[in-house]
């Protein structure tokens, strides 16, 4: 066996070369060529050896440290040990690989290292040390590459002059003094064992250098394409992959040239974003939100046929999810949205006895793992024995996800090979823990260690697709028979060099037989391999981006040793030798857009001739509003509400696209949270104490009735504020609707009005005129509360939580407040006048309506105390004539063909978006407004910031 040993070239090919005869013998001496690295040759070494074992899982080593660590306590990490052991752990036990890689053997007497404790540490652990595979009961620690190579040198030293190695000759790529001493060290072993040690014959040229810059990815991704498609001699192209190639890759595929599929370098890969996901979802306290990504947790390939898989089958996800937008918390109890959605699926499961009560038995088990049966966690540490029934779930769901049955699954090689890095992933996380042999953990510490053990390699569906060229990640590895090289992304990587030890550490090591290496000795190693590497080709062309991603690159530091050396090679081309200079002369240096001269495109000997193509302008359109010639009966409602009647005089054309066709948002399944959340809260505990009788009949609900109904709601409508951080603003809330109800129901009762009911739904045939012919339409909704006077007057109150209550002052008196109207207009009359119909802002504890005994702010109406007198000016139930023609002029030119969103059309014909604030604009919408009240009907100048289809409208900006 011959072998090619470069410091740099583990990630090269495997390359083998075999001379053979006529009749197929091997004639050459050498035999196999193989080209690697350290860790390649180490593995070449323990083959030869016998030595070889299965692969290292480091997290499990890092368990196996961290508990050697905790048995030794050294009073050095001690502190930092109690605060975060993994991670302490982690740190320590790379810094005793490298002190045993570098040749380190730690000494018994504990005052060696008196003087440096961080190696007194290091030393204390190491005595506790017993290697050995992880199924060896009596070791502590399983081998790393460290004590890999450390028994190779042993053992070569001992057996290797008799022991049949294979290897006839070794052929350095590197100076032999150049590399780190443990590597000098085994190969002159290796020469005392008779294997022939030879270094390679630097290459003398330097290549001709091009380096192409451009202000970012994608202008400098469209030149590297263009040469690529065009390039002559593939066959002697090798190409730098600097980088990710994702932008290069869409480039090169719209010129039908082959991709390179290299992908963006990521700490995890997305599986491994499966476990941390779960963990979030099951452990106390719950967050709905993180219960919300578990549930749609789906994974498969982009545009791909297939649907794509879920963690937790729709059947069960879909249901549940339903419960969680309802009532945003998970309670036990039985009028909760989460157990009727529990209840229901358990029906269900008897009329399909085979796949509706697995679809039972798998929401239960779910139930089980979030609410019934959560992992113990107290006082910030989990119980480890309470987590092992979650990870057997997973692990049973993930196994039943990878033997899906069906050409759907084994159609999608990407979601396969997702499962089975997620179920990595999982496998070396139960590893990890059971090296602890401890019961709890913190639970910080058990993300961290679900972090370490994810998937390193960058799970992606970017595709290489065959060329003739090789592709290769760092210049080292560029292969002697090239002759072009092409550097896409040739920016400085993220990957230097740094100092471990301390000068008087490395000095103590060194009396322990560590020879440690500097950083600027192996970032002195790395570039002249690089170097090397480049030098193989007679042609470079870099092609560099100045911004990645919005940061500022800088060229690759090799470049610059490059220069140095072109400046000696033709000392009479350069005005100066400097690095900057070389670098900056207009024969290496080209930008983008100068590759481009009258109509044709050069560089480096390609030269095209290009179309100038006049930009694409995409034009704002300057009305919204749309007339179609027939006829649309179809798209008239059979049902309306409040909230489809206010659509209906703001934004028809919304209403046509939203109710008729069904255009909704892609959130269906957001949990509320915010205000949202707040109001629903406040509304289940009106509906409580109104339904159980103390806030009826005259009753009046005590402070503490009130605070025990908020905190047993808690977890059902609002458990983000059970979470840790949330405990001031649960206490700011929770005051806030005790005195906010406590004043409702004291007004109520001081007015003279006596609850009846809460969240009431109510139905109403509403007789409308459309296109001429009489329809009837279905009005319902639900009421917040009901309630009479003595006379038998009803009163309907509309409970609000808003940051603002102008907004509803406003809505009265303009004549907006359709919710009140409709509310006025759908309740038998009882009494004298209309009935009240009022809005209660609960974060302000106030009411809003016409009524000045109840809101001392309206002064519009006639006194509150007369209640028998003329209806006040400005009452919602006078607005109903106008609500009725607006809704009747919208659906007629709905039916018509005539969809108007007449907001819409001024933001359009002034050409500004939404966000923007304009006098003129709300003159306009004014005008409109007027016009449609001079008719008799009614228009809604509803904010269109708020509406969903201002993209769709083509006037938030984008007018794609």
């Amino acid at each position: 066996m011959h072998i090619k040993f470069g410091w740099a070239l583990d990630r090269a090919p495997w390359r083998s070369q075999n001379s053979v005869d006529s009749t197929g013998t091997t004639t050459s001496p050498a035999g196999t060529t193989v080209v690697t690295g350290p860790l390649g040759f180490l593995g070449v070494l323990q083959t030869r050896l016998g030595t070889t074992r299965p692969t290292v899982n480091r997290p499990v080593r890092i368990a196996q440290y961290r508990s050697l660590m905790a048995e030794a306590d050294h009073p050095w990490y001690r502190r930092s040990f109690a605060t975060d052991p993994w991670n302490t752990a982690h740190h320590l036990l790379r810094l005793r690989d490298d002190a045993i890689e570098a040749g380190w053997q730690a000494t018994t007497d504990p005052d060696d290292y008196a003087e440096h404790p961080r190696l007194d540490a290091l030393a204390a652990v190491e005595r506790l040390v017993r290697l050995g595979p992880d199924h060896d009961r009596n070791a502590t620690l399983v081998p790393g590459r460290a004590d890999d190579l450390r028994e190779v040198l042993t053992l070569i030293r001992h057996h290797g002059p008799n022991w049949p190695l294979g290897i006839n000759t070794i052929e350095l790529q590197d100076r032999q003094t150049d590399l780190p001493n443990t590597w000098q060290t085994i190969l002159q072993a290796l020469a005392a064992a008779g294997v022939t040690i030879t270094e390679a014959s630097p290459h003398s040229g330097v290549p001709e250098l091009t380096v192409v810059r451009g202000p970012d990815e994608w202008s400098t991704a469209e030149g590297a394409a263009r040469w690529l498609s065009n390039a002559p001699d593939r066959d002697k192209l090798c190409i730098i992959a600097g980088g990710s190639t994702t932008v290069l890759d869409h480039e090169l595929a719209r010129r039908g040239t082959p991709t390179l599929g290299i992908a963006r370098r990521s700490a995890i890969s997305p599986s491994g974003q499966v476990l941390p996901v779960f963990l979030s979802a099951i452990l106390p306290p719950t967050d709905i939100r993180r219960v919300a990504e578990f549930l749609s947790l789906s994974f498969g390939a982009p545009n791909s046929e297939a649907s794509a898989k879920t963690l937790v089958p729709r059947s069960v996800s879909t249901p549940l999810l339903n419960a969680l937008t309802t009532e945003p918390g998970i309670s036990g109890d039985p009028d909760s949205a989460w157990v009727r959605a529990l209840r229901d699926l358990h029906n269900q499961a008897g009329t399909e006895p085979v796949t509706r009560a697995k679809t039972a038995e798998t929401a239960h088990n779910i139930d089980r793992l979030i609410r019934l049966s959560p992992p113990v966690i107290d006082n910030d540490f989990i119980d480890l024995a309470t987590l092992q029934p979650a990870l057997d779930w997973l692990a049973g769901r993930l196994r039943a996800l990878a033997h899906y049955p069906g050409d759907a699954m084994q159609a999608i090689n990407n979601t396969s090979d997702f499962i089975s890095e997620a179920t990595s992933h999982l496998n070396s996380f139960r590893e990890a823990l059971a090296q602890l042999h401890a019961e709890q953990l913190r639970v910080r510490e058990l993300f961290d260690i679900a972090d370490v053990c994810a998937p390193a390699t960058p799970h992606t569906t970017a595709e290489a697709v065959a060329a003739k060229w090789t592709v290769v990640s760092e210049p080292s590895e560029v292969p002697d028979d090239c002759e072009t090289i092409l550097w896409w992304s040739s920016h400085r990587s993220d990957g230097e060099e740094t100092e471990i030890w301390d000068p008087e550490e490395a000095v103590a090591l060194l009396r322990s037989g560590a020879q440690i290496s500097s950083a600027a000795e192996r970032e002195r190693l790395r570039q002249a391999a690089a170097l090397r590497g480049l030098r193989h080709a007679t042609t470079l062309i870099c092609f560099w981006p100045e911004r990645i991603r919005g940061e500022g690159t800088s060229l690759h530091p090799v470049l610059s040793r490059l220069a140095e050396e072109i400046a000696a090679v033709y000392p009479d081309r350069f005005a100066s030798k400097g690095v900057d200079a070389v670098l900056g002369d207009t024969s290496i240096a080209r930008s983008v857009p100068t590759l481009l001269e009258t109509g044709t495109w050069r560089l480096c000997g390609f030269s095209t001739t290009l179309d100038e193509v006049a930009p694409e302008t995409t034009t704002p359109p300057s009305t919204i509003s749309r007339s179609l010639d027939a006829d649309f009966t179809h798209l008239l409602p059979e049902k309306l509400s409040f909230t489809q009647i206010e659509q209906l005089l703001s934004d028809p054309l919304g209403w046509t696209l939203e109710r008729a066709i069904g255009v909704t948002r892609g959130f269906s399944s957001e949990v509320p949270t915010g205000n949202r959340m707040i109001g629903t809260f406040v509304h289940a505990i009106v509906e409580d104490l109104v339904s159980r009788g103390v806030a009826t009949k005259g009753a009046l609900p005590t402070t503490q009735v009130i605070a025990e109904a908020f905190d047993r709601f808690v977890p059902r409508f609002a458990s983000e504020m059970l979470l840790s951080g949330q405990k001031a603003r649960l206490g700011t809330i929770r005051s806030t609707v005790l005195a906010s109800l406590t004043s409702l129901f004291t007004a109520l009762q001081n007015r003279g009005i006596t609850l009846t009911g809460a969240e009431a739904a109510f139905t109403h045939a509403w007789e409308l005129t459309i296109g001429g012919s009489p329809r009837t339409v279905e009005l319902g909704g639900m009421r917040d509360l009901e309630g009479t006077f003595d006379d038998g007057r009803p009163a309907i109150i509309d409970l609000k939580w808003s940051n603002s209550g102008k907004r509803y002052r406003t809505m009265i008196d303009d004549g907006e407040a359709v919710q009140l109207s409709v509310y006025s207009r759908t309740t038998e009359s009882g009494g004298d006048g209309n009935p009240l119909t009022a809005y209660f802002l609960l974060k302000q504890g106030r009411f809003v309506c016409t009524d000045s005994a109840l809101d001392p702010d309206f002064t519009g109406g006639a006194d509150g105390s007369d209640d028998r007198g003329s209806d006040p000016a400005g009452d919602p139930a006078g607005l109903w004539p106008r609500i009725e023609a607006g809704v009747e002029h919208a659906l007629t030119k709905i039916a018509t063909g005539d969809f108007e969103s007449l907001s819409a059309d001024v933001y359009a014909d002034f050409g500004i978006t939404p966000e923007e604030k304009n006098t003129d604009l709300n003159k306009e919408i004014k005008a409109i407004k007027d016009a449609a009240t001079e008719e008799g009907r009614l228009f809604i100048d509803k904010p269109q910031r708020f509406s969903a289809f201002n993209i769709i409208y083509g006037i938030a900006g984008d007018h794609s």
